[in-house]
């Protein structure tokens, strides 16, 4: 049963929660071992207990399928092909973006198809318009889209696959977070 519950973690999450629910560490503790911010630890936490309690397992896709559907979304999304990103998209569908108060980012997640995929027409021409160079990298043990501008990073979209299509899309522009990047591949 554990197992269950902990394949629905990402492995940032997973260590995170085990370290602190599991060992009884202190986010300060957890922060030493693996590197990072206690905030980090913290948030990183809150989500782990959010994914534990949800019903499904949150990755369901392999990941060929997860990169397929991701390049689609991209595809569509920097076409303008509303029709298409809909077909992509669950009907509860959410998007969240972390600009750290640093960068630009939406303040509150957005809800639903419709709005996401004007969301995500709108926010790729912007990028777009910056001639950024786009790779895909494992983020999170998953494929995401990694865009740098000017030889730095500018953003990371990543997606969750439910039930064979995006169910969360999370779009990171906060340049602390973007920092710890490799640097673009020349």
């Amino acid at each position: 049963a554990v197992l269950l519950l902990l394949e629905r973690l990402t492995p940032a999450e997973r260590a995170v929660f085990l370290l602190g629910e599991i060992f009884d560490y202190t986010h300060a503790e957890i922060a030493a071992m693996l590197d990072l911010s206690e905030a980090n630890c913290r948030q990183l936490l809150k989500r782990a207990r959010q994914h534990v309690r949800m019903e499904r397992p949150r990755f369901s896709a392999s990941g060929r399928q997860h990169g397929e559907l991701l390049g689609r979304f991209y595809q569509a999304a920097g076409s303008g092909d509303m029709d298409g990103l809909l077909a992509l998209l669950s009907s509860d569908v959410v998007m969240h973006t972390d600009g750290g108060g640093k960068a630009n980012a939406l303040p509150l997640p957005i809800y639903g198809p419709d709005k996401v995929a004007r969301a995500s027409v709108f926010g790729l021409s912007k990028l777009k318009a910056l001639k950024p160079l786009q790779r895909i990298l494992e983020i999170n043990g998953e494929p995401g889209i990694v865009s740098y501008v000017e030889g730095r990073p500018q953003s990371v979209f990543t997606i969750e696959v439910h039930d064979g299509r995006i169910g969360a899309i999370y779009i990171v522009t906060n340049p602390e977070k973007l920092s710890r990047l490799p640097p673009p591949p020349f």
